[in-house]
């Protein structure tokens, strides 16, 4: 290898190395901070907003103070876990989630119902690479919004908990939910039987029109047969199913589809024969 090859191979080498240092230094402090704050309680010093579900709400946070859209808005003070910490390209996440549900309304028909859920919150921080490449600094922006603790009651002990307890259920929230779980079994079986009905009433219809011609009986078979093991995963994908001819096969293009409507009808309707929900008084 020549001196001029060997120090044009050495400067790509350099090249590829510095450009991969600054991922390898943020990679650093993701682990570190991550093994600083990762299971620890915290207080949170702004109000955010959530969702209240599995979901993780984005919340932007700057300068000690949080802003995001969930439909829940939650009061500074809040005490949260720190799940995880994640850095990335452009900024760096804290994903929390708060120790006390909160009670969210569920209107469904005539029912309005309550029920406790988690709220999960994840603070965005949009911060120079300089800030998310040194520790210390990523630490003291997460700091300015999270008061930090070894435990759930020392942060219960700190004059910025906001002291919220869960909003309690009305007195008959049980006997409503076993009220509502009996109608919602019943809505779900009149759904199954307009779908029966509708998909039984189109493959009738299709053999009544049914021509006695051999070009069409043949493109018919062949239309039956093409959709015969056709499956659905769920009854909900049952229930909102329609029919769309595919492909062709033999002469007559209405007999293929003609048979393929059927078919597909009639593993519509043996496939919701499994969905049906035992009605069961007091849920």
């Amino acid at each position: 290898m020549s001196r001029s090859i060997r120090w044009s191979w050495l400067r790509r080498a350099l090249v590829a190395l510095l450009s991969l240092t600054p991922a390898v230094a943020v990679a650093d402090v993701e682990s570190d901070l991550r093994a600083r704050l990762r299971g620890r309680s915290a207080i949170v010093l702004s109000a955010v907003a959530s969702e209240c579900t599995e979901h993780y709400s984005d919340n932007q946070a700057a300068g000690g103070y949080a802003s995001g859209s969930g439909p829940v808005q939650l009061p500074a003070g809040e005490l949260a876990t720190i799940d995880n910490v994640h850095i990335g390209w452009t900024r760096f996440d804290v994903n929390l989630t708060l120790v006390t549900p909160f009670r969210v309304p569920i209107v469904d028909g005539p029912f309005q119902l309550f029920e406790h859920r988690p709220c999960r919150v994840q603070l965005a921080f949009d911060v120079p690479r300089d800030v998310r490449k040194d520790l210390d600094r990523a630490e003291a922006t997460v700091l300015a919004i999270l008061e930090v603790h070894p435990s759930p009651d020392a942060a219960r002990a700190s004059g910025s908990w906001n002291g919220r307890e869960p909003e309690p259920l009305p007195a008959d929230s049980e006997e409503r939910w076993a009220e509502y779980r009996v109608w919602k079994a019943a809505q779900v079986n009149v759904e199954i039987r307009r779908k029966l009905d509708t998909v039984l009433a189109d493959a009738q219809a299709a053999l009544r029109n049914m021509r006695d011609d051999a070009e069409y009986l043949e493109s018919f078979a062949l239309g039956a047969a093409s959709r015969r093991y056709d499956s659905t995963s769920s009854c909900d994908a049952l229930l909102s199913a329609s029919f769309y001819p595919s492909g062709s096969g033999g002469k007559s293009s209405r007999g293929y589809a003609d048979g393929q409507r059927v078919a597909w009808s009639l593993n519509i309707a043996r496939g919701l024969q499994g969905c049906w929900v035992e009605v069961l008084p007091g849920g």
